[in-house]
């Protein structure tokens, strides 16, 4: 599969058996996300798999809790239902969506890394740079998988309830913030198709997003 396939053929999978994956692909999966930018060079950023049974088993049920907490905060309380009714109704829908997490053979986690080689008038731009080369990996690493038949799903927000308690679980100290979390596994049923109907619904078309020369001056 080239790099264009595999970009249009990328999807959020959330539904995973519990297949191994080939040692020679992890090495490829790592490899191939850390030829991505780095700002200034610095190489701000480690990756981490997750493959011991224990380990993944502690890191899907903080995920899955954590997206339990997420879809009640971020979806409307349905009309008629308590506080306790809805925060419930998302830890039901966690579980219904993202159940699968717990068979999944292997977790990738791209965390930022401190170099401290900016100096202070940069620091603060330093570290979006940081976070940013964060970011170009794990989409390399999301591509390559993708071309490898592994599904990926970006996870920025469900983790932010409970970093420390994440940084447990993995052995890392506090200065490491884990940015990006994935879990890696084959899917079940095979690859999403399209987009779900709500972001159907919503998704801004492409040639509304670019302009040309000016901005405002859209391609639609």
């Amino acid at each position: 599969m080239d790099v264009v396939e595999a970009i249009r053929k990328r999807r959020a999978v959330r539904k995973y058996t519990d297949q191994p994956i080939p040692e020679a692909t992890m090495d490829r999966l790592v490899r191939m996300a850390l030829a991505a930018p780095t700002g200034s060079g610095a190489q701000a950023w480690g990756l981490m798999l997750v493959r011991d049974p224990q380990v993944r088993a502690q890191l899907a049920d903080l995920i899955i809790t954590g997206g339990g907490r997420y879809f009640a905060t971020m979806r409307p309380k349905k009309e008629g239902t308590t506080d306790e009714e809805h925060v419930q109704w998302g830890r039901d829908y966690a579980e219904q969506i993202l159940g699968s997490y717990r068979l999944v053979p292997a977790w990738a986690i791209g965390a930022l890394v401190p170099r401290d080689n900016y100096p202070a008038a940069m620091r603060e731009g330093g570290h979006l740079d940081d976070v940013m080369s964060v970011a170009f990996a794990m989409e390399n690493l999301f591509l390559v998988a993708r071309s490898e038949g592994l599904g990926t799903v970006p996870t920025t927000a469900f983790q932010r309830f409970e970093k420390d308690r994440l940084r447990e679980i993995l052995g890392m100290p506090p200065e490491v913030d884990p940015l990006i979390v994935t879990p890696l596994g084959y899917p079940e049923g095979g690859f999403p198709e399209g987009r779900p109907p709500a972001l159907q619904r919503s998704f801004r078309t492409w040639r509304s997003l670019v302009s040309d020369d000016q901005w405002g001056k859209t391609r639609e």
